[in-house]
C-alpha cells in the first residue's frame, strides 16, 4: 500500500538547478549509501525532498545550499579535475570527509562542517519522512528502521514493549486518506455506551448577548 514519490517527481525541480541536483544527489548517496537491492538516500529520493523543502518551508537555507554545492564542485574540480558527481565513490568519500572535518575552504560561518551537518540532517529527514513530502520512496527509510508508517491504529499486542512491527504492512498518509474514504467506520465510530449531556448541561457558546448577561449578573 506504500505510495511512492513518483507523482511528485513529475513536477521536476522546484529550486535547485540540474548541476546542483547532481552534486546533492551524489552527496546524499555517500551519506546513506545504497543500491537497488538495499536502498539508500539516492534510491529513496532524498534529493527530491530537499529540493521541495528549499522551495517551501526551508527557503531560508536556499543560499546556503546554492553556495555550498558550488564550493563542493569547485573543490572537486581543484582536487580531481571533475565535478563531485563525476568522481569515483572513493574520491567522493574523501571529499565528504574533508567537508565534515571543516577542511573545504570558502565556506562562511563555522565552515564546511556546518554545511555538511545541514545536508546530513536534511538527508535523514528525507529518508524517514512520509512519501508525500518527496522522499522515502517506497517506504525505503521506514523499512530500514522497521517502522510501519502512518498506521490508523495499533492493537494491544502491537503496543507491547519490544513488539516486532516489521511484518506489519507499511502505510503512508495517502494510504490513510484512502482508507478513511473507503472504511470511515474505522475512524468515526466508537463502541460502547457514552454519557450524553442534556441540553441544559451544555454550556452556551460565547456571544455578545450572553457575555453581557453574564457581566450584568456579576454586577459589572
Amino acid at each position: 500500500m506504500v505510495s511512492t514519490a513518483a507523482p511528485i517527481e513529475l513536477l521536476g525541480p522546484l529550486f535547485l538547478f540540474r548541476d546542483e541536483l547532481s552534486a546533492l544527489d551524489a552527496l546524499v548517496a555517500r551519506i546513506v549509501p545504497g543500491d537497488t537491492g538495499d536502498p539508500g538516500a539516492r534510491e529513496a529520493g532524498v534529493v527530491v525532498y530537499i529540493d521541495r523543502a528549499l522551495a517551501g518551508p526551508y527557503a531560508e537555507w536556499q543560499l546556503a545550499y546554492r553556495e555550498g554545492l558550488r564550493l563542493l564542485n569547485g573543490y572537486a574540480l581543484e582536487r580531481h579535475g571533475a565535478r563531485f558527481h563525476e568522481l569515483a565513490e572513493a574520491d567522493q568519500d574523501a571529499i565528504v570527509g574533508a567537508l565534515e572535518a571543516n577542511q573545504v575552504p570558502g565556506f562562511g560561518g563555522n565552515g564546511s562542517a556546518d554545511f555538511f551537518a545541514m545536508v546530513w540532517a536534511h538527508t535523514v529527514e528525507g529518508l524517514l519522512c512520509d512519501p508525500a513530502y518527496g522522499g522515502n520512496r517506497d517506504g525505503a527509510g521506514w523499512k530500514l528502521i522497521g517502522f510501519p508508517g502512518a498506521q490508523y491504529g495499533y492493537s494491544a499486542t502491537d503496543m507491547r514493549y519490544g513488539a516486532d512491527l516489521t511484518k506489519k504492512p507499511i502505510m503512508t498518509l495517502a494510504d490513510i486518506g484512502r482508507l478513511s474514504r473507503d472504511k470511515p467506520e474505522l475512524f468515526y465510530t466508537r463502541a460502547g455506551d457514552f454519557f450524553v449531556p442534556t441540553a441544559q448541561e451544555v454550556p452556551r457558546m460565547p456571544s455578545a448577548e450572553n457575555t453581557l448577561d453574564t457581566a450584568q449578573s456579576q454586577g459589572a
